[in-house]
């Protein structure tokens, strides 16, 4: 059964505000998160990983499917990366935002003003892939892009590189909130 049942008149994202406030989302393999402004993040666990599924306004009583079954962005489009600032990150990295996957460990931060970064690592740090000994580890070197989103999910400000100058994440937070007060 689909979780978009129909349930009368109700738009989709009050629907799925209904469905995520069962028992059935309360525990494992979900978990609820604060995230202040009355907006709130279910995970799930996938692969041994928690993951930001789903993301629940209270004020509204709407919820929104940001992540998908298959660790695919919903909310977030191709025009919602600033390509220009991947373009000297790896091969791999750039793929891995061309497909709008969230595979790795990648995070919906605080609201705050009405916005919320998002963390989204395109490419793991070498430990990502090594078992409980320490084998299995790469000279794989994290690449991590942020972006901030509105209450719905949608993209504000675009995902870009920052080049670990995290100075610039406050700009875009300035930018992101300057947007959502002239709506």
């Amino acid at each position: 059964m689909s979780i978009y049942k129909m349930m009368g008149h109700e738009s989709e994202a009050e629907k799925l505000y209904k469905i995520l406030n069962t028992d059935e989302y309360k525990e494992r393999p979900y978990e609820y998160s604060d995230l202040g402004e009355g907006m709130a993040v279910i995970g799930e666990t996938m692969w041994g990983w928690w993951k930001h599924r789903f993301l629940i306004n209270h004020n509204t009583k709407r919820a929104y499917e940001f992540m998908d079954k298959d660790q695919n962005l919903v909310t977030v489009t191709p025009d919602d990366i600033d390509w220009e600032s991947l373009e000297n990150l790896p091969e791999d990295a750039q793929n891995t935002a061309r497909a709008l996957s969230f595979h790795f460990p990648s995070f919906i931060r605080k609201f705050e003003n009405g916005v919320a970064q998002v963390s989204w690592q395109l490419n793991p740090d070498r430990r990502y892939y090594m078992d409980e000994d320490g084998y299995g580890m790469t000279d794989d070197e994290e690449v991590e892009i942020y972006g901030f989103i509105d209450t719905e999910g949608k993209v504000v400000v675009r995902f870009r590189n920052i080049n670990e100058c995290y100075g610039e994440l406050d700009k875009m937070r300035k930018e992101a909130e300057e947007i959502i007060k002239s709506r």
